[in-house]
């Protein structure tokens, strides 16, 4: 994609509503997300770049475009975690021109922190570029939360970590989960068994590397390599992200199928299971409400 004016994620616009359009005029964002990537040239380390709070720069930046889509009527999302193209959505054409406009129109409603005009300053609600798109965030606070989180995970020892991915893994429905990781064990690190239905369980296991930057698809071959013959399929966890690569390699048929979890889907991961975090409750003072009552009788 080339640089346009506007922010970056101004040139997802269009993209989002044709992966909508292609893929049966609704979806789950991971869908849209790998649609994207499929079908547009995204950089590279825009794909593999995370935010502080470690989510995919790639992802929140479609996420900004859905935000925007949905306030112009484009998408609905009413129910959450599932995009579905309006009327009016179905029959959108945008060029970055009008994409842009739509972005000023939407944007310039909201309260701006200064008076500055230009549309490129991060004001209100583009506050930074690495914030969660809006209704992505189901916590006020979920941006710094996130962003400890991934700094704690990546001050642990190895052996911490380990333990820590065996225990998410316990609460996601394994059983007789493992770590194996102190032995040397080719790599793996630990194993347990997930399962299918009453009667049927499958053997899976695991590798666990905290890391700030990218796993390539040499990590994955060695796993595999590791875990063929011995297990049905395999998770990959990482502190950092997945190149390209990685993914493919992960997917490739007539192979030990390998899950990868990066830091976007373990901190997801984490909040969903309370692991480490608590939802508190919190009073906020409107200030609206009292304003009528500290106006002195001559005003």
């Amino acid at each position: 994609m080339a640089k346009l004016k506007g922010p970056r994620f101004i040139q997802y616009f269009q993209p989002v509503i044709d992966g909508l359009r292609d893929l049966g005029s609704s979806a789950k964002p991971k869908e849209v997300y790998s649609w994207i990537a499929e079908h547009q040239d995204v950089p590279k380390s825009e794909i593999e770049g995370t935010t502080k709070g470690g989510q995919s720069k790639f992802e929140n930046k479609v996420g900004w475009a859905r935000f925007y889509l949905a306030k112009a009527g484009l998408i609905d999302t009413e129910q959450r975690g599932v995009w579905v193209l309006t009327e009016l959505g179905r029959k959108a054409n945008l060029t970055h021109d009008e994409a842009y406009q739509l972005f000023r129109s939407i944007h310039d409603g909201f309260p701006r922190a200064g008076k500055t005009s230009d549309p490129n300053e991060k004001s209100s609600p583009v506050e930074d570029e690495d914030a969660s798109a809006p209704d992505e965030k189901l916590y006020l606070n979920q941006d710094d939360v996130q962003e400890r989180l991934v700094e704690l995970l990546r001050s642990m020892t190895d052996k911490g970590f380990e333990e820590l991915c065996a225990r998410l893994l316990r609460h996601i429905g394994f059983e007789n989960v493992k770590v194996t990781g102190q032995r040397g064990d080719q790599g793996v690190d630990g194993e347990g068994y997930l399962l299918i239905n009453r009667f049927v369980r499958t053997k899976v296991m695991f590798q666990c590397k905290r890391y700030e930057g990218t796993v390539g698809p040499d990590k994955i071959r060695d796993f595999r390599g590791a875990i063929s013959g011995r297990a049905e399929r395999g998770i990959f966890l990482t502190t950092g992200s997945f190149t390209r690569g990685a993914v493919t390699e992960a997917a490739r048929e007539n192979t030990t199928a390998i899950e990868l979890v990066d830091i976007d889907r373990l901190l997801e991961l984490m909040i969903e299971e309370g692991l480490g975090v608590k939802e508190t409750k919190a009073l906020t003072i409107e200030d609206g409400f009292f304003e009528p009552y500290l106006k002195t009788s001559s005003d």
